[in-house]
This record gives C-alpha cells, sequence and structure tokens, in this order.
C-alpha cells in the first residue's frame, strides 16, 4: 500500500509496471490479518507483561502499562485492522486498471492514505514486536519496520514482475534507461532507507550504554543468532549495494531475478532476527512447530497471492460481489 500511494503521489512508468503485483498484496490483506487471531486468546505466551504481577516487573516496564493492557491492545488491534481493510479496499479501487470503472485516486486521498498507514504501521510495530521486550525503548523502530516491509514488498515486486515479463528490455522514465534499472534503482532507495535506520538505532543505543537497550541487541548476538546477523547483513546491505552499483546487473534479466530473490530473503531474515530472540530467551525454542508454522501460513498467503496475481480480475469480482452482498 505504502509504494501503491507513494506512486500515486508522483508517478513513473516504475510504478505503473508494479501495480498488478502491489495490488494482488494489498488483496491476501484480510488473510494476514486473520493470521493474528490465534495469537489475542493466549497473549500471555508471547508477552511477558499479560498477566504478571505489576510488582514483579522492571520499574521501566510498570510505567508503561497504561499503554500495554489487554484490553486497550485487542483495541488498537481491532482499530488498526479496521484501517487497513478500508484502506485496502481504496487503493485497490483507486489503482484498478481503466476497464474497471472504479474511482480514481486522488492526491489528498493518497497524501490522507499514507498518514492512516503510518499511523497504524506505528501501533503494529509497538504493540506486535517492540513490546515482545518492554524493557526496550526505540523511537526509531516504528519507521525501520515501515521501510522494512517497504523493502520487501518491493523486492517480491521485482522477483514477480521480472519472472513475467523480460522488463529490461522495456523502456524505463529516461532515454537509454530499461525499466528495470528503474524498479532496481527504487529497491536500492527503499534498501540503503532501511540501512540507515538500522544503522541508526544501533548507533543511539551504543552511545546511550544504558542496559535495558543493550540487552535487546546482546539476545541478538548471542545463541546463534550472531550468524543470522551476518547472513542478514550480507544479503540486505552488502551483496546488493555492490550489485545495484552495476549497471550491467540491472539491464541482466538473471541480474534482476537475483537481486529481487536476495533482497528479499534478506528480509524475511531481517524480521525473524528482530522478532524471534526475544522469545527465545523466554524459553521458546525454535523447533519443527515454528518451521511448520512458517511454512504452513506462508503456503496460505502465497496461494492466494498467486491466485490473484495470475488473474487480476478476481480481484474485481471479489469487491463487486461484497458490495452486492
Amino acid at each position: 500500500m505504502t509504494i501503491l500511494m507513494v506512486h500515486g503521489l508522483t508517478g513513473g512508468r516504475w510504478g505503473f509496471a508494479l501495480r498488478p503485483t502491489l495490488r494482488a498484496m494489498v488483496a491476501t490483506l484480510p488473510i494476514a490479518l486473520l493470521l493474528f487471531l490465534p495469537v489475542l486468546p493466549r497473549l500471555d505466551l508471547v508477552f511477558s507483561w499479560v498477566g504478571a504481577d505489576p510488582a514483579t516487573l522492571p520499574e521501566v516496564v510498570r510505567q508503561k502499562l497504561a499503554y500495554l493492557n489487554v484490553p486497550f491492545f485487542v483495541g488498537r488491534f481491532l482499530v488498526c485492522a479496521l484501517a487497513w481493510l478500508v484502506l485496502g479496499w481504496l487503493v485497490v479501487g483507486w489503482t484498478a486498471p481503466e476497464s474497471d470503472g472504479s474511482s480514481r485516486g486522488t492526491a489528498t486521498g493518497y497524501a490522507i492514505g499514507l498518514i492512516v498507514h503510518g499511523l497504524a504501521v506505528t501501533v503494529l510495530a509497538i504493540d506486535w514486536m517492540l513490546s515482545i521486550e518492554p524493557e526496550f525503548t526505540s523511537t526509531i523502530y516504528a519507521m525501520l519496520e515501515a521501510a522494512a516491509e517497504v523493502v520487501g514488498a518491493c523486492a517480491l515486486a521485482l522477483v514477480a514482475l521480472a519472472a513475467n515479463r523480460a522488463i529490461e528490455t522495456k523502456p524505463g522514465g529516461e532515454e537509454d534507461v530499461a525499466l528495470g534499472e528503474d524498479v532496481a534503482n527504487m529497491l536500492f532507495g527503499f534498501m540503503l532507507m532501511w540501512t540507515y535506520l538500522s544503522f541508526m538505532q544501533w548507533l543511539v543505543v551504543w552511545a546511550g550504554d544504558l542496559p535495558e537497550e543493550i540487552h535487546w541487541y546482546v539476545l541478538r548476538g548471542q545463541d546463534g543468532w550472531q550468524y543470522l546477523l551476518w547472513l542478514l547483513i550480507a544479503l540486505q546491505f552488502v551483496l546488493p549495494f555492490v550489485a545495484f552499483l552495476m549497471r550491467s546487473v540491472k539491464r541482466s534479466h538473471r541480474g534482476l531475478l537475483g537481486l529481487g530473490a536476495v533482497v528479499l530473503a534478506g528480509h524475511f531474515l531481517d524480521v525473524v532476527w528482530r522478532v524471534r530472540p526475544s522469545l527465545s530467551a523466554a524459553g521458546a525454542r525454535m523447533s519443527w512447530p515454528d518451521m511448520a508454522a512458517f511454512a504452513g501460513a506462508g503456503a496460505v498467503w502465497c496461494a492466494c497471492f498467486l491466485y490473484l496475481w495470475a488473474r487480476p480480475d478476481r480481484i474485481a469480482v471479489w469487491r463487486r460481489r461484497l458490495v452486492r452482498g
């Protein structure tokens, strides 16, 4: 949704090329929201502040309990879910092909949508990720999560586009520039934004030298997670950074596919590295149910995505049926 709304404000051939894939992703949003529901009845299995005696919690966590309480938590999730469903409905309609007959988006609509989406992502990142380890505080984490989501979505869109079309031969926005170069350069910019925010969070925590903040990085630098971190840095920054500077790679079909796949793999590792270690510290080690959950949820989402991506007209049929219903 972020990329679609940004393109609605700025324009460019790169956005029109990515639009079908991004619309299919947005249309799968209800599936993603449904995957949150099994967690809601047993929040205590994930969040240490749920059901705990306040006297046993650290002082820094007790100061957050006015925000971190189950009714308020569930209420925020429902508000965000409703906002995303409405916004997803609008964005899918605004970016539909001309033959669909949907109303076109306006600059005002896209701008307001970005604000609403930014607020919802902020709440999601703080509630479902940052509060797993409530002692840790980061005012940049929500922006980091938003940047990571954009990187993942753009990388997947590049892979899908390069797999379906020879974009390295299509004209780009400027003379002597291929469409593949434009899309790769956009992904390069998104990746650099994620890298900058990740580095700045680490730099601020390192300079502050506070135990409750350092602990967040200590967990992610031991028990094998440090190897995942180095692999993440290689896939999400080092290898793509070198490749993005080589025009021959951005003009190669295999190069574009490889770039998208490498950045997408790095995005997955980034999410796992930021979320999973704090759960492992609570005694929940990685096991086969973890892998089964990843595979099951991923397979359901991929099946829905491929179903809609292969036939974009199915999105219009789905929307019309909902209106009639």
